[in-house]
């Protein structure tokens, strides 16, 4: 008679209590030394993981569509157009995204618009690293982070809207704030084509409508407006 050898079935181990899924982050900054001192900190911190770093805004969107992380730290003022411009791209795509504004930029026009945006925090640059360890657990977790002297400005922002010019930044296109950007930046025609891939005709056509629909006759209204809005830094050359 044959003898009968049972099959025993082999399971993975059980996950043990020390075991943490790591929350993805991509870093959105474009200053080189910045940014790769932003992922030294975060290797630090042994429940993040860094999947992608952005030099610019046009690859913080790219990367953040693509690799959908847990978590976007976002700075401010980066070419060609700023992290509020970055937060209006994604957040719809991304639900489950939390978002940390990591800028020196904190006045009340930018402000509002970060708020309106959808941002879960905001520490500055020049804050202690304990306060971006804080503020990171806190907004990943769910909750908001903004201390006391971002509060004030928040109340100051939210104490003075502008309405009018909002709403004359949600008629324009994606590609309209874009090239708003680059012109703001004191980039010709021809240069805006070259950088968007249209024609000069099209870049053309693009400054027409802008000039148009934000009610400003030259370019130094359009930068004058760029800046008001955080489109741009004021402080860039």
């Amino acid at each position: 008679m044959k003898s009968l050898t049972a099959k025993r079935k082999i399971s993975p181990p059980a996950r043990t209590s020390t075991e943490v899924k790591l929350k993805t982050v991509v870093i959105a900054e474009d200053q080189t030394t910045v940014r790769e001192m932003t992922h030294e900190v975060l290797k630090m911190f042994s429940c993040y993981k860094v999947i992608a770093t952005a030099a610019d805004g046009v690859a913080a969107v790219d990367l953040t569509l693509k690799h959908k992380p847990d978590i976007l730290l976002l700075d401010v003022m980066m070419p060609p157009f700023s992290g509020i411009e970055v937060l209006r791209r994604v957040k719809q795509s991304i639900p489950h995204l939390r978002v940390l504004v990591f800028s020196a930029k904190q006045e009340p026009s930018i402000v509002r618009s970060l708020i309106q945006e959808g941002m879960h925090g905001f520490v500055n640059k020049s804050s202690p690293l304990e306060e971006l360890r804080q503020a990171i657990n806190i907004v990943s977790s769910g909750g908001q982070w903004f201390n006391e002297d971002f509060s004030r400005t928040v109340r100051e922002a939210l104490a003075k809207p502008s309405h009018q010019s909002e709403h004359m930044i949600e008629r324009l296109t994606p590609r309209e704030r874009e090239i708003s950007c680059l012109i703001a930046q004191s980039h010709s025609s021809k240069e805006v084509a070259s950088r968007l891939n249209i024609s000069v005709k099209t870049s053309e056509n693009h400054r027409a409508n802008l000039m148009r629909k934000l009610g400003v006759h030259d370019v130094a209204g359009l930068v004058r407006f760029a800046i008001r809005h955080g489109l741009i830094d004021a402080s860039e050359p």
